[in-house]
């Protein structure tokens, strides 16, 4: 299932910055007062602003309902953002049961007016089959789409089914590719699949350091399962290199991908 990603508000208001400096203050309740009255007017960036504060509960108290009905009046005016979100709210069964048809249908309108969490959403109903046949190839396609442009989620699933043959030849050199590219952006589960890879020398040259590199990244989130690997690469090394390793640890940071359906809307 696709994940909501980090909302992004998109910034209006009767001055348009007004709104903006509320908001990164966070003085919420400000924000709300100009987001509010031009929402009711039918402000379509204002609409999607304001389901961003009733989904976080910011200003306001939490309230996914009411988040959904602002997000969907704003889709419902064209904007990708919030096609976007009422997509991923209907999957998810936010506004009501989960509806994938009608997931299906915003997702597809949010990919025309080039929202690419959306490609990523998409992708993944034709990987699971929610709502559709279940179609690898167009999954594959969908998920090169979104991967592209940098959506890490996208990278490791067209990782996955890269490495698995499954709509697209396999070849795990390329799955290794887009392992690490999601793997670089501090997506757990491509640094943990990727820590497997160095270990055995799939589609990488094998690599017992770099294998206790990525996988204690993925530990450092709380990855179960790469806790565990870590643990047995850990045994093969010497406490030198195990020392140098966690140095670098502490100093990677991730690499920075273009904000899409995030905090603000310009």
């Amino acid at each position: 299932m696709t994940l909501l990603p980090s909302l992004m508000l998109l910034v209006w208001a009767s001055d348009p910055g007004v709104a903006l400096k509320a908001f990164e203050k966070g003085d919420y309740a400000a924000a709300l007062r100009e987001w509010k009255p031009a929402a009711e007017k039918g402000q379509v960036d204002a609409q999607f602003n304001l389901g961003v504060l009733y989904l976080k509960g910011l200003g306001v108290s939490k309230d996914p309902q009411e988040a959904f009905r602002w997000f969907r009046m704003a889709a419902d005016q064209g904007q990708p953002q919030a096609q976007f979100m009422v997509g991923s709210m209907r999957e998810k069964g936010f506004g009501g049961a989960p509806d994938y048809a009608e997931a299906l249908r915003y997702y597809q309108l949010a990919v025309e007016n080039g929202d690419s969490d959306a490609a990523n959403g998409l992708a993944a109903l034709y990987e699971e089959g929610y709502g559709v046949q279940k179609d690898f190839t167009r999954a594959v396609y969908w998920y090169k789409l979104a991967a592209e442009q940098g959506v890490s989620e996208a990278q490791f699933r067209l990782g996955v089914l890269t490495e698995r043959g499954e709509g697209t030849p396999r070849n795990d050199a390329e799955a290794g590719k887009w392992y690490m590219r999601s793997a670089e952006q501090g997506y757990a589960p491509a640094e943990a699949r990727l820590g497997v890879l160095y270990t055995q020398g799939k589609g990488v040259t094998q690599d017992n350091l770099k294998a206790y590199f990525w996988l204690t990244l993925a530990t450092k989130q709380d990855l179960r399962i790469a806790e565990r690997l870590r643990n047995q690469v850990l045994a093969k090394l010497a406490q030198d290199d195990v020392t140098k390793i966690e140095m670098d640890v502490s100093k990677w940071r991730p690499k920075v991908s273009p904000v899409k359906n995030a905090t603000i809307a310009h």
